[in-house]
């Protein structure tokens, strides 16, 4: 006969061992859960202390400390930044052993590498983040810290805000550094974590406003179109602040890219070359390197000389005596020119004639009352002799450089001449003859006279140059019965009539003196009769 064993089958046991296993990972993960659920419920308490401290921190400095303030040592922080905290509350519950202060300046994204710190996530700022001392704040925070239990990121925000205008106002400066740059700056606003810079055509900042966002305290405004009297924006800036309002609006400031401005320029002949040379010069234009230089014999087509100068002048020739030239400039930088300036003229001298001689001579030809006369006076090649004459010291003609001057009985002249070399733009000095020349035409002269009582002689005499010349006499009274006829007695010397009396009357004796430039006549009239001598006369000369 067999005996029976009772026990557990294979299969039993494992499904007990199941059975405690499920027990014991239930346990374990309630545990575990509790665990977190205690651990999270720490980091709740402990940020909503370090969320009041940071308040009593407001309250007292209208701030809340930076972020480089707060993430010190638990003993400084405990002592200088938050007084009175309970240094337990600064750490969290899985801190470090070595670990003082779990205040981190970082930020929570609520990944699996996201470390179990407490975050303190400032206004964003340089100065909140990492500044330290005098100055160093922030406007506002966010706390942040891990929820062990759901993975996720819990948050607590300060309860208020400090504008940034607190922080200071941007003080701009800046000015153009080329012909299409101008660069700015300005202080940096503590708390702002970048800078509205507006740009406008106008100080109010209404037309053609430009707004661009900068994220230091700098800013270089390029390409800027080329004017040759620069181009000129306003500008002003603000801080802009991670929560809140901006901050202030700085001053305005105007700033002028640079420019080539007009040259002033005037013209001189050099004293080098006093007749035949120009120099042309302005004054320095501001960031010119180099000048240009155009002339021009109109002043209208600049087609004549050019050049480029690095200096302040400019010399041209030498050229003809009497030219004109015009000239202008043009301020130069590499490819920036300025508009051409005003144009500058002057006009070349001429050498005056040197003191010369005066020639006379009488031409038959002509006529013998004609003093002809012409000055050996020379001028300059491109110019013209012009000649003044003068007549007896007064103004007489004006022509080149011979003349011929007629004169009438019983009349003379001397002659000067005054010369200068001109052109159409200008003149040389009057230079006066060195000599004068003169020239005179007498009278003719007749007499008679009565040796007896019935001859009457006379005497006369023309000039040699006259073509001819006559003598015509008559008698009044009982010699000549009709008392007033002329006898002609050519080269006659004498009238005799020794049959009849003479009565008494007149004698008449005139002598004619016929030249190219017309008749004179000279009379001589006498009183006769028996014994009587007649006185002579000489009447008014009629041509």
């Amino acid at each position: 006969m067999r005996k029976s064993t009772s026990g557990f089958t294979i299969v039993e046991l494992l499904v007990v061992i199941a059975v405690i296993g499920i027990l014991t990972t239930i346990g374990i993960l309630s545990f575990t859960r509790y665990q977190s659920s205690s651990r999270d419920t720490q980091r709740s308490s402990r940020t909503t202390l370090i969320a009041e401290a940071l308040e009593k921190y407001y309250d007292k400095n209208g701030e809340y400390p930076s972020c480089s303030a707060l993430t010190q040592s638990a003993a400084i922080v405990d002592t200088a930044v938050l007084p009175g905290i309970d240094p337990l509350a600064l750490l969290t519950p899985k801190s470090a052993s070595s670990d003082t202060n779990s205040i981190k300046c970082t930020d929570l994204t609520g990944a699996a590498s996201d470390p179990d710190v407490f975050a303190y996530v400032g206004d964003g700022s340089a100065a909140c983040n990492t500044g330290t001392g005098t100055g160093a704040s922030c406007l506002s925070w966010t706390l942040k810290y891990i929820d062990e239990s759901s993975g996720t990121v819990k948050t607590l925000q300060s309860r208020r805000n400090t504008a940034i205008a607190t922080s200071g106002t941007p003080v701009l400066s800046g000015s153009g550094i080329s012909f299409t740059q101008i660069n700015l700056s300005w202080m940096t606003i503590d708390n702002a974590i970048s800078y509205q810079l507006q740009r406008a055509d106008n100080a109010g900042f209404t037309t053609n406003v430009v707004n661009t966002t900068v994220s230091g305290a700098s800013y270089s405004l390029t390409g800027i179109p080329y004017t040759t009297t620069g181009t000129t924006y306003y500008f002003r800036v603000l801080a802009n602040a991670a929560v809140g309002q901006p901050g202030v609006w700085s001053n305005t400031l105007s700033a002028t890219t640079w420019g080539l401005s007009t040259p002033n320029t005037s013209v001189a002949l050099n004293p080098t070359y006093p007749s035949t040379m120009f120099t042309t010069s302005w004054p320095a234009v501001l960031h010119a390197t180099s000048y240009n230089v155009q002339c021009s014999t109109t002043g209208t087509t600049w087609s004549g000389c050019t050049g480029s100068t690095a200096t302040l002048s400019f010399s041209w020739g030498p050229t003809s005596q009497g030219t004109p030239l015009y000239f202008r400039t043009q301020a130069v930088n590499g490819s920036y020119l300025s508009s051409w300036s005003n144009t500058a003229t002057a006009t070349t001298t001429i050498d005056a004639p040197a003191a010369f001689p005066l020639y006379s001579s009488n031409n038959l030809a002509q006529g013998w009352n004609y003093l002809n006369v012409a000055s050996g006076a020379t001028c300059p090649a491109g110019t013209s002799l012009s000649s003044d004459w003068y007549a007896n010291g007064a103004f007489w003609t004006r022509s080149g450089t011979s003349q011929s001057y007629g004169l009438g009985w019983n009349t003379s002249v001397t002659i000067s001449v005054a010369t200068k070399c001109v052109t159409a733009y200008t003149n040389s000095a009057w230079t006066w003859a060195s000599n004068t020349a003169s020239m005179g035409l007498p009278w003719p002269t007749v007499t008679t006279w009565i040796p007896g009582d019935r001859t009457m002689h006379w005497s006369g005499t023309c000039p040699n140059w006259s073509t001819s010349d006559n003598f015509y006499w008559r008698t009044q009274g009982a010699v000549n019965a009709s008392g007033n006829t002329w006898a002609s007695e050519p080269q006659g010397t004498y009238y005799s009539n020794q049959g009849m009396a003479w009565g008494n009357g007149n004698a008449h004796v005139t002598l004619s003196c016929v030249g190219p430039w017309g008749t004179a006549s000279v009379e001589s009239t006498g009183m006769y009769g028996p014994g009587c001598m007649p006185t002579v006369t000489v009447a008014a000369c009629t041509q």
